[in-house]
């Protein structure tokens, strides 16, 4: 089975977004599931839709880490992928990175490999750049260790304590499993709906944790 687990805050466009996702997992021979998690900061601009093989949980706190880990753990899947709600991550990746599970251990949607596209701002490229380097220091092989677009084998799991920080759960895997790679071209878009949850407070507290 596939999990794909989406962190969401304040989505208001997520019904839409979960029946184009539905609609380009019609080719899959594997069942799935798509395990919805929104925090107790939501403000009522998301309704999660109840078609389909959707799943609703509720994660207490303030990090994206700790619904992306709420999503693992009420998963019921053997390869597990996470993506933003927003419309930022191609949908019409997901069977590409399913099928790369079959020989990886981990893959991830890449904004910075030959063949992809970054549709954000110079300063947006810069901080990424700036943190991608940070990342790189702390041992990371990944081009794009930022990316909030991946997916693993939930074998890989095993053992693994996570500390629970904001923006950072792809590098906490890599870092913490060691598994086999692979990257993918990915173009990555503006945020179709809703509102970024970046700020500069989290950028301070993921250089923190990082370093």
């Amino acid at each position: 089975m596939i999990s794909i687990i989406l962190p969401v805050l304040n989505e208001p466009e997520l019904p839409n977004f979960i029946a184009s996702l539905i609609s380009s997992l019609k080719g899959l021979t594997d069942s799935y599931e798509i395990i919805v998690v929104t925090g107790d900061r939501e403000t009522g601009n998301t309704v999660v839709p109840t078609f389909g093989d959707v799943k609703h949980f509720i994660s207490y706190g303030d990090s994206l880490e700790r619904a992306i880990l709420m999503g693992f753990s009420t998963a019921c899947g053997d390869k597990l992928l996470v993506m933003d709600a927003d419309g930022s991550h191609p949908i019409g990746k997901i069977p590409e990175m399913i099928t790369v599970l079959d020989s990886f251990d981990m893959v991830v949607g890449s904004r910075f490999v030959p063949g992809s596209v970054f549709n954000q701002t110079s300063f947006r490229r810069l901080v990424s750049h700036f943190f991608i380097s940070i990342a790189h220091l702390a041992g990371s092989r990944l081009n794009d260790p930022m990316s909030g677009f991946f997916g693993f084998n939930k074998h890989i799991l095993d053992g693994v304590k996570f500390k629970p920080v904001t923006w950072k759960t792809c590098l906490e895997l890599e870092l913490k499993t060691t598994p086999s790679l692979k990257e993918i071209p990915i173009k990555f878009n503006k945020r179709q709906a809703g509102v970024s949850k970046t700020s500069f407070k989290i950028g301070l507290k993921l250089l923190r944790d990082i370093i």
